[in-house]
């Protein structure tokens, strides 16, 4: 049993394929993993399979996936799960009716909404100085003198600021750079 590790050593013998390892990643995160998905989906029909397709990859891209939080990049593949399930059922209504479905551009939407959901999920987890000083540069477009006056803080510590929140984004994102493509 596996019950005392933590994540991370549970990834590294996940890594290894130690199925003892996975089956306890299964019976940690199930639970919370299915209530993501019930609310994305507004309803529990169809969650159940979302997760078992998330865990499933999990299990399948073991050896190639670099994790640093294992629940946010369950949570962000259940969430991208939901996304491609709704968007197969609008495919196949579109099917039904007779109208020409446009899977590129209802996949192109998918991709956006998510990934629009994931940098603000983690914008959220920057510090508090560094995240509203990054709101106001790119959700505000303000300038770093602006910024700088607002916050009473030097133009150089709004550049500090913002670089954090870039370098944070980039590595918490890279696993989801397929997305772009």
């Amino acid at each position: 049993m596996h019950s005392g590790y933590t994540d991370d050593e549970l990834l590294q013998l996940v890594k290894v394929s130690d199925e003892t390892a996975f089956a306890e990643i299964y019976r940690r995160y199930w639970h919370k993993l299915y209530a993501v998905a019930v609310y994305h989906l507004h309803a529990g029909p169809g969650a159940e399979d979302v997760v078992q397709e998330v865990l499933a990859g999990l299990w399948l891209r073991r050896t190639e996936l670099e994790i640093t939080s294992l629940y946010a990049y369950l949570a962000a593949a259940t969430r991208y799960a939901v996304f491609r399930q709704v968007a197969r059922k609008n495919r196949e209504r579109h099917i039904l009716r007779g109208l020409s479905p446009e899977p590129v551009a209802v996949e192109e939407e998918i991709r956006v909404h998510f990934l629009q959901e994931m940098i603000r999920e983690e914008v959220n987890r920057l510090p508090e100085k560094c995240r509203l000083v990054f709101r106001c540069s790119r959700d505000k477009g303000m300038s770093n003198k602006v910024i700088a006056r607002k916050f009473g803080i030097s133009e150089k510590a709004v550049e500090k600021h913002i670089t954090y929140a870039l370098r944070q984004l980039r590595t918490q994102l890279k696993h989801f750079s397929w997305l772009l493509f």
